[in-house]
């Protein structure tokens, strides 16, 4: 699958992606998928094919700063980095209208089919892995602003909304007061926090019954040595295409931190409020969370959990899913994609 750009908006922002194709037989459901921190796009290639073969359409975009999509502008920067709240929300509503755009666009120019009046076919899926969770939120919660011909368009293609594994910081909500990451690690030398950071998120571990919601039962550093790293399964070839650990990597950081209030409103607007879903009626959402990634993995669980039962909505399903690290769809693409379409609900 070569990679793409498609242009979305009226400043020449453009996303870069790559796409399966569309199937030999139609209606079809297509998935456009958001990659996570420091992997690119490219480390959905396993289940994309997969996904090809089952006659779906698999689209996975390259957010702004990573390969192929347009970097951020030094104002864009300075707004990210020092602007005040107002200068942040437009900041957050920007990203989630390029990635809006996107879909409507690639929905359009495909003329991709709608949902089936039966339900089982057709339609478009949001799957956004780790931070991209914080993208799919920031288009799904920013809908009442986008034009009028757009919002029609996703409201009558946007059938789920799978959000894999993203830590609390990607929802704008606190960490855990015991949470660890090797970014934040500073006895690990500034050059090398990144990689050592690929290194322990691919990383396999222990953690209690996570269904008790108790902190002090998670692994927060020690890798299990039941299974090696996913970075191990990786040739050199594939790490050097999907790996992105450069400069331009490194705004994801600043991202969740210095929008942490807008992330949160945007979660809470995607996920609890009925307006948005009334704007978009048809989409299922669920929550995918493996019993072996990262303690944040399990900590964003329960966030969630807890804040629906205050919400009182009913309205997010969950999916845990056992032996399961963050890069359960590299690993174990077959049951990643068994996962996915469970969400999807066909």
């Amino acid at each position: 699958m070569a990679s793409k750009t498609l242009v979305v908006n009226e400043a020449g922002i453009c996303l870069s992606y790559i796409d399966s194709g569309a199937p030999s037989a139609s209606p079809y459901v297509t998935i456009f998928a958001v990659h996570g921190m420091c992997f690119t796009n490219l480390i959905f290639k396993k289940v994309a094919k997969i996904f090809s073969d089952k006659g779906f359409r698999f689209v996975a975009v390259n957010r702004r700063n990573f390969r192929g999509s347009s970097p951020y502008t030094a104002e864009e920067l300075a707004e990210l980095n020092t602007g005040n709240d107002e200068q942040k929300h437009d900041w957050l509503r920007s990203r989630g209208h390029e990635f809006a755009n996107f879909i409507a666009k690639f929905i359009q120019l495909n003329s991709l089919p709608q949902i089936t009046p039966d339900n089982r076919s057709g339609g478009s899926v949001i799957l956004g892995w780790s931070a991209g969770v914080s993208l799919s939120i920031a288009a799904l919660s920013n809908v009442e602003s986008l034009s009028k011909d757009v919002q029609d368009c996703l409201s009558a293609h946007l059938r789920a909304f799978i959000a894999q594994e993203p830590a609390p910081l990607a929802l704008g909500l606190p960490s855990p007061t015991k949470n660890w990451a090797p970014l934040r690690e500073t006895s690990i030398p500034e050059g090398l926090r990144f990689k050592a950071f690929a290194h322990w998120i691919t990383s396999y571990f222990d953690h209690g019954d996570i269904s008790k919601q108790d902190f002090d039962s998670l692994s927060y550093v020690l890798a299990s040595p039941l299974r090696p790293p996913s970075i191990y399964n990786m040739s050199t070839a594939e790490t050097d295409e999907m790996l992105q650990l450069d400069q331009k990597s490194t705004t994801d950081l600043p991202f969740f931190i210095n929008l942490a209030n807008q992330l949160k409103a945007a979660y809470r607007k995607v996920f609890f409020d009925s307006a948005t879903a009334e704007l978009l009626p048809k989409m299922r959402i669920t929550f995918v969370a493996g019993t072996m990634g990262p303690a944040f993995s399990p900590a964003g669980l329960w966030a969630v959990e807890n804040d629906e039962k205050e919400a009182k909505t009913g309205r997010v399903n969950y999916k845990v899913v056992p032996g399961a690290n963050h890069f359960v769809h590299w690993d174990d693409p077959e049951k990643a994609v068994e996962v996915y379409l469970e969400c999807i609900d066909l």
